[in-house]
């Protein structure tokens, strides 16, 4: 199963405000995201695995990802926030905040 992802926006992303026009970009980005990490976690049975492979590469790329994931979510505008509470936006923000700012703090629990 081959799985194309493509995404276009304009070169300036990530200096946009908070605002239910930019929403779309912005939860785009999120499903690209998504799509990468699943296709980086696709090949491995295990967790273990997925850790220890290539030298922590996919590991690394997913956790940049998620990241990104974050920061796009604390980009959404409070009236989508607010249209959709089941989300955990602020979980993805402070996930994003933990990975960035505390990398080395991360509690990465692996058994090999």
């Amino acid at each position: 199963m081959q799985i194309l992802l493509f995404f276009i926006a304009p070169k300036k992303i990530y200096n946009m405000q908070p605002n239910i026009k930019n929403d779309l970009l912005y939860l785009l980005g999120v499903l690209e995201s998504i799509g990468k990490i699943s296709l980086y976690t696709i090949p491995f049975a295990t967790a273990d695995e997925f850790y220890f492979s290539n030298h922590q590469l996919n590991f690394n790329a997913s956790l940049n990802l998620m990241a990104n994931i974050g920061e796009l979510c604390a980009k959404t505008s409070e009236e989508l926030k607010k249209k959709y509470p089941h989300i955990e936006w602020q979980k993805a923000k402070d996930f994003r905040n933990r990975i960035v700012h505390d990398y080395a703090g991360l509690d990465i629990y692996t058994q090999k």
